[in-house]
């Protein structure tokens, strides 16, 4: 029988799995568009290259880490790290720091506001922090059986 934890992050996973399924794969599929999209962006062209096949490579990465139980835990701080990321890059943008606004976006997400795409992108870091913390403290605490002693 699984444990309550591994029921909850997996259930946390599930979001995760799909957007990173989602765009990584969407990336992939219309690779030399997303190609193009990274190099117009306001760093280093050998840093887009690296961008361009990273990203979609990084995404679906994750998405093996947050599929299976044991990986899991990997898959969430990744996650997190990913999103954090992208939500720093996605605010600079919003407030103004780049001379022009690139996109180097998937899917759906390339049709947003950056304030939607950000309080889209912070959700995603919640989503993670919660199967962190999932992860590691709940087990501890709550699964001790009652009336032993």
């Amino acid at each position: 029988m699984a444990s309550r934890s591994s029921i909850n992050t997996s259930i946390i996973a599930i979001p995760l799995i799909v957007l990173f399924a989602y765009t990584g794969l969407a990336k992939l599929i219309d690779f030399p568009e997303f190609r193009r999209s990274m190099l117009n962006q306001p760093f280093p062209t050998e840093w887009a290259e690296v961008f361009a096949v990273g990203v979609p490579i990084g995404e679906l990465l994750l998405v093996a880490l947050l599929f299976w139980q044991p990986t899991r835990l990997w898959g969430m701080v990744g996650s997190l790290i990913l999103m954090t990321s992208f939500s720093t890059y996605v605010t600079l943008i919003w407030i103004g720091s780049f001379p022009y606004v690139p996109c180097g976006c998937a899917g759906i997400f390339d049709s947003m506001s950056w304030g939607a795409h950000l309080i889209v992108n912070l959700a995603f870091v919640a989503i993670s922090t919660v199967g962190i913390y999932f992860y590691t403290k709940i087990p501890a605490v709550v699964f001790q059986e009652v009336g032993t002693g």
